[in-house]
């Protein structure tokens, strides 16, 4: 725990007394893994107080997308319109998202994938676990690290190292403890601890921040969604999902029958909907397996090189989809 509080919190039972209440940056961290769960879940009713998590793959998927793109746009009561496109990653992240989205749409739920025949019903619950396990869990990841910079910039520095989701207590703890995959995720990931990546990627962004628009600016906001990139695909995806064998083999049937009409192809597209015809709003992997790491950082690379781009030749655009992608914070 850091040796200086970081903020205090007044807080008493006793009506018309205070009491502070001291916290370090593992209470911060806590809280900010709070709002991540909350972000992905709803009231159980009309009036409850309590929350459940929602339990629907595709609406998750749309709740997240709507997330980064609410950072992106600097929404919300800790957002600074006058430092939009500082967090440059999380504009790419909505539409990518989004993309999971789509494919988790296209896999029917169980009750329904009984309907489908039984040679393709395993890939498909292979597939759709391994997408749902990754976004949800580079969400409680990447999240949190925006959220608290967003919050606490000045303790970020300080606060970066001591980030540990097993460290968390009493009902958070719990709550934490009883998400979807979080002996498997948290053992994999190293209990979401700071990587080299994400420290790079958030002092691009500090640059960012003190930067004129410009070119050098421009550089820097890619520079640091190259750093995330890096973060989120070799940190956390590869280990989490494209390790796993029996979701590569579903990965490289899929790419096979990619020119049937009925198969998603492996491409980003640059709006709200699963894919344009516009050659220049969309970018397709051709060549080469998704779960190869190598292979993945080529398209990841591709993507990012045609979203900053579109960023700087055709901005309005590309922030009022971010923005439609933002609507969707309440998807059931």
């Amino acid at each position: 725990m850091s040796a200086q509080p970081i903020t205090t919190f007044k807080t008493n039972d006793k009506e018309c007394s205070v009491h502070e209440v001291v916290l370090g940056c593992d209470k911060l961290w806590a809280m900010g893994q709070e709002e991540a769960i909350r972000r992905l879940s709803k009231k159980r009713s009309s009036g409850s107080s309590k929350y459940e998590l929602i339990s629907d793959f595709g609406a998750r998927a749309a709740r997240i997308a709507a997330a980064y793109a609410s950072f992106y746009l600097e929404q919300g009561e800790d957002g600074k319109p006058e430092l939009k496109g500082r967090f440059y990653w999380m504009g790419l992240a909505a539409f990518a998202s989004k993309q999971v989205k789509c494919g988790l749409d296209f896999i029917p739920n169980d009750p329904y994938l009984a309907l489908t025949p039984p040679i393709v019903q395993p890939p498909l619950r292979i597939g759709k676990n391994a997408l749902g396990k990754g976004n949800f869990w580079l969400f409680q990841d990447i999240f949190v690290w925006h959220w608290f910079y967003s919050k606490y910039k000045e303790q970020f520095d300080e606060c970066a190292p001591e980030r540990n989701v097993r460290s968390c207590e009493g009902q958070i703890k719990t709550n934490i403890d009883s998400l979807p995959w979080a002996d498997e995720a948290l053992a994999t990931l190293s209990n979401l601890h700071v990587t080299d990546d994400v420290k790079k990627g958030f002092k691009d962004i500090q640059q960012t921040e003190i930067l004129p628009i410009g070119k050098a600016r421009r550089s820097m906001q890619l520079s640091s969604l190259m750093a995330i990139a890096d973060h989120e695909q070799r940190k956390i995806l590869q280990p989490l999902i494209y390790k796993n064998l029996p979701f590569r083999a579903t990965l490289k049937m899929q790419a096979g029958f990619e020119w049937a009409p009925f198969v998603p192809v492996r491409v980003a597209a640059f709006s709200p909907a699963c894919d344009v015809k516009q050659p220049e709003l969309r970018v397709q992997m051709s060549e080469g397996d998704l779960y190869d790491e190598s292979d993945r950082m080529k398209f990841i690379g591709a993507i990012a090189k045609q979203y900053h781009l579109l960023m700087g030749t055709r901005e309005a655009y590309m922030e009022g989809e971010i923005r439609t992608i933002s609507t969707w914070a309440n998807a059931q």
